[in-house]
């Protein structure tokens, strides 16, 4: 991991003087923001070596009509190298990884990766199921009689679980396959899962809650939709796209919505005792017609998550049965949810299906996307939407920002495919080749923050962990939040690493807080920007990391820099006392390369070389 540290003049934090020089900087900054030239993209699929069709129409042909829905992508570091790869999934042909070389391009492999022969697959979702420390795949199939559950090795070589394995819902009934979503509702360390399935009669639904058997069976699921009280459904078919569990009442259990076909999306509340309670009229949401891809975000910067769901937008020429439009659903707490689209901006987007929220620009709030194909009347050619936030309303930028095609949109990924700092797009679009989309930024002046998390007392990939970064405590109600996610858009996952964007500002954060699904918060003060930081759970302080990050490294030194002449207390993690000054800086000499016990690997310093340590720490010296 790379850090970049930008070590501005700061004046003892919380002064006067230094809420003056911060305002200082806003004012510059967003007189910067206004003139900086826009954010492009640029289609490198090619260049990146991505170059299969998502299936041949005639090796369809048969299939339900529901085929017509397929194309979906997982983001994840699959095969634990750093470097966020892809795996597709195709209809009978080989699923694909591309194995990310670090170079800007990809080396495809199907059955290198164990992909070794076609198979029907459509939405898929990755996750640590039997906390292993490598990420598993599940995957939905269409026109099928079983779904597959892939067990990684740990260098990015799958194994099918088998279709006796319960998380297979093997069975006689063709299902139609959508998205899944991984999350720990119970709250006991291991990820649990939730599947979509379209159109099957509620007596052959496949849209289940399989419960993980945790630290009896790691990997092992039951079926416990009945008795969990997912089994409520609106009519009597199916029709649920997208599942994801997310906690949208912050009460630290993880709820669990889908976005669902013919006015049946829902929202169910987690009780907290393995049991869950349909509230979706009562919050406000379901009101949207034909929701089919979802995405959850922070849009108006008020702290919570908010909800936005695509739709169908009627053409005027072919009313026909369709409409309801887009919806976006904002949090106002206390289980309540107001439809501000048409405020936002986003009502109109066609016939849309994959979606996501990301920060695009790094400006600190939430930007959205959403792609889209038909091609029947009135649809044709219609373009993915790019809308950029503009304090909490959405302007559609995207042909000024290149992003144009108009081929058949259905997934759609955020992802830092080239660990630049700027997130990249990625389309999915049924029976042609996918589009990666660039991010070739504006001006380069914006900054960025990346948490990835690991967790030990809870599930191993942190999902479910609510990350709080506050830029600046003389300024506490800024805050950007991010919830680690182990859903999908529509058949689709982004990558899973927590994205911040920062402005203009390089100074250190001041504080990130991350609250894991098993209690646990942490916090981390003074983090250095333009990096992506690994987090793992740990309750156990450690003398010496005085950014509280689980390790004591050139960060900790950095933030001890920073606060010399501080008050005794003012360091996390300081056991020497006193006033800060030459005893912290012997603390954290006597425990630099430590960590919690828990900690599987321990990085290396990513700021400093060893031989510039040595030299600050000798120059320090000499200071005294």
């Amino acid at each position: 991991m790379n850090a970049i540290f930008c070590h501005r003049c700061r004046l003892r934090r919380g002064s006067a003087a230094s809420r003056a020089v911060r305002i200082s900087a806003c004012v510059v900054g967003l007189v910067a923001s206004a003139t900086a030239s826009a954010v492009t993209f640029t289609d490198v699929t090619a260049a990146a070596g991505i170059n299969h069709t998502q299936t041949i129409p005639e090796l369809i042909q048969g299939l339900p009509g529901a085929a017509f829905y397929s194309g979906g992508v997982a983001a994840g570091d699959f095969d634990g190298d750093g470097r966020v790869d892809l795996v597709f999934t195709r209809l009978n042909d080989n699923d694909i990884l591309y194995r990310n070389r670090g170079d800007g391009t990809f080396e495809a492999r199907s059955s290198t990766a164990g992909f070794r022969f076609p198979t029907y697959t459509n939405g898929v979702v990755s996750g640590d199921v039997d906390n292993d420390g490598d990420l598993d795949l599940y995957m939905t199939t269409v026109g099928y009689t079983r779904n597959y559950l892939y067990l990684n090795d740990g260098s990015g070589y799958f194994t099918d679980a088998g279709v006796n394995h319960p998380a297979a819902l093997a069975s006689a009934v063709t299902r139609s396959g959508q998205g899944a979503s991984f999350g720990d509702y119970d709250g006991d360390g291991y990820l649990d899962l939730a599947t979509g399935d379209w159109g099957n009669t509620v007596a052959d639904s496949q849209s289940r809650l399989l419960r993980n058997l945790g630290a009896a069976q790691p990997g092992g699921f039951e079926d416990v939709t009945a008795a969990a009280g997912v089994n409520v459904y609106r009519g009597d078919h199916t029709y649920r796209f997208v599942p994801r569990f997310v906690d949208l009442d912050r009460d630290g259990h993880a709820d669990l919505t889908f976005a669902a076909d013919f006015h049946t999306s829902q929202l169910f509340w987690n009780n907290g005792d393995g049991t869950f309670t349909d509230g979706t009229l009562a919050a406000g949401v379901g009101t949207d017609l034909n929701g089919m891809g979802s995405t959850f975000g922070d849009y108006d910067s008020d702290g919570d998550l908010d909800w936005f769901i695509t739709n169908i937008t009627n053409d005027p020429q072919h009313p026909g049965p369709f409409g309801g439009f887009n919806r976006l659903y904002r949090n106002d707490g206390d289980r309540q949810f107001t439809d501000v689209t048409q405020a936002a901006g986003v009502r109109d987007s066609r016939w849309s299906w994959g979606t996501t929220f990301f920060d695009y620009d790094n400006d600190g709030d939430a930007d959205l996307a959403a792609t889209n194909g038909y091609n029947g009347a009135g649809w044709s050619n219609d373009r993915t939407y790019l809308w950029e936030n503009t304090g909490g309303v959405y302007q559609d930028v995207s042909v000024a920002s290149g992003v144009t095609d108009t081929l058949q949109g259905r997934g759609l990924v955020h992802l830092d495919y080239d660990a630049d700092g700027r997130l990249d797009l990625l389309v999915v679009n049924h029976g042609a080749a996918p589009i990666l989309y660039r991010n070739e930024g504006g001006d380069d002046a914006d900054h960025y923050l990346r948490i990835e998390t690991q967790g030990v007392v809870s599930n191993r990939d942190g999902i479910g962990a609510w990350i709080t970064v506050t830029p600046d405590l003389t300024d506490p109600g800024r805050r950007m939040v991010w919830e680690i996610d182990g859903g999908s858009s529509f058949v689709s996952q982004n990558e899973r690493t927590a994205h911040f964007g920062l402005g203009t500002s390089a100074d250190p954060v001041d504080l990130v807080t991350i609250e894991w699904p098993s209690g646990i918060v942490q916090r981390l003060y003074d983090v250095p920007v333009n990096q992506t930081l690994r987090v793992i759970e740990s309750a156990t302080a450690t003398p010496g990391d005085f950014n509280n990050d689980g390790f004591v490294d050139a960060a900790d030194y950095t933030v001890w820099r920073d606060h010399q002449g501080g008050p005794a207390g003012s360091l996390p993690n300081d056991t020497a006392g006193g006033v800060i000054g030459a005893a912290q800086h012997q603390l954290w000499r006597d425990n630099y390369g430590a960590s919690p016990p828990s900690a599987v690997t321990v990085p290396e310093p990513t700021t400093l070389t060893l031989t510039a340590l040595i030299a600050a720490a000798f120059a320090v010296s000499r200071r005294r």
